[in-house]
């Protein structure tokens, strides 16, 4: 059987990182204290975009610390996983305030939109994609996993890297999926990952003031009037995201918009580790 720790990163394509024992999959616990005070995501070598991607990112730290409803921002995918093309994007995983899904994508939308940073059909070169909004009482992200063997999700979880928390003190995401400790036991339980992005606390006056005027009844009328306006529209997009093998998550606690991969790739690994 093929080293295990190795798969993942040899199937996307993604450098391996030095600490692999963080990311091994169901690796073995007497491993643990080898990487425990080694905290860095290092690597052999720096991708050669990250500089760039990076400070434009910090640029923006204002507008983090502006969107209402908005309690964490993670970044993910490509630029965790040290694999950025010129041409890449940044993927954001947003996490919401308790019943304020709706709110928070329409107003993270809107600032996006206003700032031109967000990505188009045309133009997505270092431009946001807003693509997966869970609520904060919703961070398990375990029950949507496809089967027992879907790897995709937990690498997912584990090179999350946080841009943004309301709260400094807030739970890490890892303590909210139980099964994130099982499936890697070496990693520390905390961002282990570093591509030197710093962390943005606290809301601006803006946000707060705008949290004011649209908490109350009227806005949980407008979320269902959005509802409703966007109803027919997900039934088409379900529907053709069904027949490119893509699909798409819509309900009360949860938004997720991007390409599944998971089905191929954890199919993929599973042959692998049997090879």
């Amino acid at each position: 059987m093929k080293d295990s720790k190795l798969l993942f990163y040899e199937i996307m394509k993604y450098p391996i990182p030095n600490e692999s024992g963080f990311f091994e999959y169901w690796a073995k616990k007497e491993n643990k204290q080898k990487y425990q005070n080694n905290q860095n995501f290092s690597r052999n070598k720096k991708n050669q975009y990250i500089d760039e991607f990076i400070t434009k990112i910090n640029k923006f730290w204002k507008l983090y610390k502006s969107i209402p409803f908005v309690s964490e921002i993670f970044l993910c995918n490509s630029i965790t996983f040290n694999s950025l093309k010129e041409e890449s994007d940044i993927d954001i995983f947003i996490i919401t305030k308790k019943n304020k899904l709706r709110r928070a994508r329409f107003f993270s939308f809107l600032f996006f939109i206003l700032t031109w940073l967000k990505r188009n059909k045309t133009n997505k070169k270092q431009k946001i994609c807003l693509s997966f909004y869970v609520c904060e009482d919703n961070k398990n992200l375990y029950p949507i996993m496809i089967n027992k063997s879907d790897v995709y999700l937990g690498y997912r979880l584990a090179h999350l890297v946080p841009l943004y928390q309301e709260n400094p003190n807030n739970d890490w995401i890892f303590l909210s999926n139980p099964r994130f400790s099982a499936i890697f036991p070496n990693h520390p339980q905390k961002y282990c990952i570093n591509i030197w992005t710093n962390l943005f606390t606290w809301k601006s006056i803006s946000k707060k003031i705008l949290e004011f005027l649209f908490w109350w009844i009227f806005w949980k009328i407008f979320e269902k009037i959005i509802k409703f306006i966007r109803k027919p529209i997900l039934k088409y997009k379900i529907k053709k995201l069904w027949e490119k093998w893509k699909w798409i998550i819509v309900n009360d606690k949860m938004l997720k918009f991007y390409d599944d991969k998971r089905y191929q790739i954890s199919s993929i690994f599973t042959l692998a580790q049997k090879q």
